[in-house]
């Protein structure tokens, strides 16, 4: 049974019509995962794109030590995979589910034959991998320009999950350390400060965030440049 997607659309879907949405479903395999279920692993050939009708994907890598680094959470509308559209490399990073999530996994044959009767769908492509593009150039002047309670502030935001009235953040002090390259004592006394502010609250491996909307006017006021690209 075919998955509507959620009403909150993300970057890859936000603004197609309907009928475009409707032939992106059509064109891939309706995969569905339970909360915790891995989705792919790095190194997996999987040629396609990989479209989220239903709940969320957390994207991560783990390292010669063991130590996995969440890189960011994706929602209903956002697709990861593109770049295997376009060059034979396997996926590089791992995927989880969030919570129970549907997924519509479109082959690189089915992309091209979708390409075929909705050829508009290219241009929501390009948008998708030039904001992609956007964000990673911001990450680089952000560690060159932002002190690293901004940077910290920022990576909270870019991870968060919905969890009931609030948002929270799974990944270690260790984690979020490397996610904004600097060291752990650092990153220990900047959330120190933000759970002074109240705007976070610490636990064991995770932070819950209260109010993200709060945590984001917080980084808008101490950010050299008003950020270029909108964050949903």
């Amino acid at each position: 049974m075919d998955a509507p997607f959620s009403p909150l659309f993300g970057e890859f879907l936000g603004r197609m019509p309907e009928e475009m949405q409707a032939a992106v479903a059509s064109a891939g395999t309706l995969m569905r995962y339970r909360d915790g279920a891995t989705i792919q692993q790095r190194g997996d050939r999987k040629p396609g794109i990989s479209v989220i009708a239903e709940g969320a994907v957390r994207m991560s890598a783990t390292d010669a030590e063991g130590e996995r680094s969440t890189y960011l959470v994706h929602g209903p509308g956002d697709a990861f995979g593109e770049m295997t559209l376009f060059l034979d490399i396997p996926r590089t990073l791992d995927a989880v589910a969030v919570g129970d999530t549907a997924i519509h996994e479109v082959s690189r044959a089915g992309f091209t034959q979708l390409l075929d009767t909705q050829p508009a769908i290219r241009d929501h492509l390009l948008v998708s991998l030039a904001r992609q593009l956007s964000l990673a150039l911001e990450r680089l002047d952000d560690q060159r320009r932002l002190p690293a309670n901004v940077r910290l502030a920022k990576a909270l935001v870019d991870l968060a999950e919905p969890d009931g009235d609030h948002h929270i953040v799974r990944a270690s002090q260790s984690a979020l350390a490397e996610a904004i390259a600097t060291s752990r004592v650092t990153t220990g006394k900047v959330l120190t400060e933000l759970a002074k502010a109240g705007l976070v609250e610490t636990a064991y491996r995770a932070v819950r965030i209260a109010n993200l909307t709060a945590l984001q006017d917080w980084i808008a006021a101490r950010s050299l440049l008003t950020p270029l690209t909108v964050r949903n």
